[in-house]
């Protein structure tokens, strides 16, 4: 089994930001919330899957509220490699689950914004549309919706975030406009979700 996944990783992992989860079929069929994985693996774990690959893929499984909204993205937006189509593999996850999921994600945004502002100012965005307008959007569309139904006091914000995104760069930031905007948005989605 460690050779397997060592080969899977070997031919994966580059200096991107890839993370992989590995999931067992039966929780995609029938779903489970929060959802079981059997392996998690990103490149800030890579020293220690080197070092050690057993106790790294003893350690590193359990259950992960993000795969909600993980699966949720790929019944709406999943494109089949190889395999079977995406609607025999995963079942439709539960709005609840889904919200919960997309909450315990933007929950920390007060404190995430300024280690990873680019992120956090687009999956606000995108959380408010869903809650909104019960869409569910990319990062990408998620600042692009923002721009065209939030308040214009943070539109430049949002600009920039966005332009970062496509760019792949870091986001020129001033964190006190970015604190507020975290927790003006926050605030809105508490309402939201009441």
């Amino acid at each position: 089994m460690v050779m397997f996944y060592q080969n899977i990783l070997d031919e994966i992992v580059d200096k991107s930001k890839m993370i992989f989860k590995g999931n067992l079929t039966e929780y995609c069929r029938n779903f489970l919330y929060p959802t079981p994985f059997e392996l998690h693996f990103s490149n800030a774990h890579l020293q220690w899957f080197i070092d050690d690959p057993a106790a790294y893929i003893h350690k590193m499984n359990g259950t992960d509220k993000d795969l909600a909204a993980h699966f949720t993205i790929i019944k709406k937006y999943g494109v089949v490699l190889y395999g079977e189509e995406i609607n025999d593999v995963f079942a439709d996850v539960p709005e609840k689950d889904y919200v919960d999921s997309i909450w315990h994600d933007v929950e920390g945004a007060g404190e995430d914004i300024l280690e990873e502002p680019v992120y956090v100012i687009l999956n606000l965005c995108r959380v408010a549309a869903f809650l909104k307008n019960g869409l569910i959007l990319s990062k990408k569309q998620g600042g692009e919706w923002a721009l065209q139904n939030l308040s214009a006091q943070y539109h430049a914000l949002i600009s920039k975030a966005l332009q970062s995104y496509r760019m792949g760069t870091e986001m020129d930031l001033d964190h006190m406009e970015a604190q507020e905007f975290a927790d003006s948005m926050l605030q809105r989605i508490r309402d939201m979700l009441k």
